[in-house]
């Protein structure tokens, strides 16, 4: 999976001084108490699953240093990717104007050999007239590697644990001894209504504009949009995923319960023109006290018809049905409409 391919390559200069570093961070226990958001990859569980890889793809699209990494990192490293074990996402609070500014931390964890990422990324850096330097940070090497204008941070939390992103001071944070996510009350609690036993999960806060959207989406019938979003997908055979919104009171669950059914139904007869209508069949709304839980459990061909549908591809020569004579192709596509 090139995902996992690029978390491991980005770790790329595993050298320095690290006997001295102190605490050590892994996993979870990295990111800092400032982070907003938080998603949890099991990579060998995870590791072929397309939906998946696309869904972290996006998110990590909202740092373009760490994208633009991607391809060199994954292609020139060559490292295996069934190498590794966890990869935690970490979210800190927006930057910018608009949502989803916020920095990204990654943190993972795996058969990491730091001689040879380190011979790896100093080749790929240098072939850009770049550099890759560091200092001590609590007795541990903070590295930053800068190639024009773009910049990434990194350091290793253990040995078998790289701590990497694009922001110095949310990296710097990671590393140190200050809060970490269990010292936030409310991104613990969020994480406990997800299911973390699944391959991946997630929970994290719901920016404020965003909430305002829902009350407008809604012509003012929940009073207030979801205070914040959990999710647990298993990729094992298709997909089988839930997503859960938390609301800021249990009549805004109920009220969010009723529309979002109401939409589905639109939403049903919409997705017959892309054949996407028995996915939306399996679609589950439900409200238990705050939370208003979406489940689905897909086949591994409606995860290929989604994915073609996002990506905007449509219907795949070989998904289409065949083509029927004039007069039967009503019929046809009424039944077709309805099937597998």
């Amino acid at each position: 999976m090139k995902l996992a391919l690029v978390l491991c390559a980005a770790a790329f200069a595993g050298c320095g001084n690290k006997t001295k570093a102190t605490p050590q961070v892994s996993g979870l226990a990295a990111v800092p108490a400032s982070a907003t958001a938080v998603v949890v990859a099991d990579v060998v569980r995870v590791i072929d699953s397309p939906l998946v890889e696309r869904a972290v793809s996006q998110l990590l699209m909202r740092d373009p240093v760490l994208s633009e990494r991607w391809a060199a990192l994954s292609t020139e490293c060559k490292l295996d990717a069934r190498k590794l074990k966890h990869v935690v996402l970490a979210i800190g609070p927006h930057a910018g104007q608009g949502p989803g500014t916020g920095p990204v931390l990654m943190v993972v964890t795996g058969q990491l050999v730091e001689s040879e990422l380190t011979a790896c990324v100093r080749t790929i850096v240098g072939q850009g007239g770049g550099t890759v330097t560091g200092k001590d940070v609590g007795g541990r090497t903070l590295y930053q590697a800068k190639d024009g204008n773009r910049t990434m941070f990194f350091a290793f939390g253990k040995a078998d644990t790289v701590v990497l992103g694009s922001n110095e001071a949310f990296v710097t944070e990671a590393l140190g001894p200050g809060k970490k996510v269990a010292d936030n009350p409310d991104l613990v609690a969020w994480m406990k209504l997800a299911d973390q036993k699944a391959p991946l999960w997630a929970a994290g806060k719901v920016d404020e504009r965003v909430r305002g959207g829902l009350v407008k989406l809604t012509n003012g019938q929940v009073q207030q949009g979801p205070v914040a979003m959990v999710m647990s997908a298993d990729p094992s055979e298709g997909i089988a995923l839930s997503v859960g919104a938390v609301m800021a009171s249990e009549q805004d669950a109920k009220t969010l319960e009723s529309f979002a059914k109401t939409q589905l139904g639109v939403m049903a007869m919409a997705a017959q023109a892309k054949n996407l209508a028995t996915i939306v069949d399996k679609v589950t709304i439900s409200a238990e006290k705050q939370v208003v839980r979406f489940k689905a459990a897909l086949t591994a061909k409606d995860v290929n018809l989604l994915i073609s549908a996002l990506d905007g591809g449509g219907i795949t020569a070989q998904d289409s049905p065949p083509a029927t004579p004039p007069a039967t192709q009503g019929n046809d596509e009424k039944a077709g409409a309805a099937g597998p």
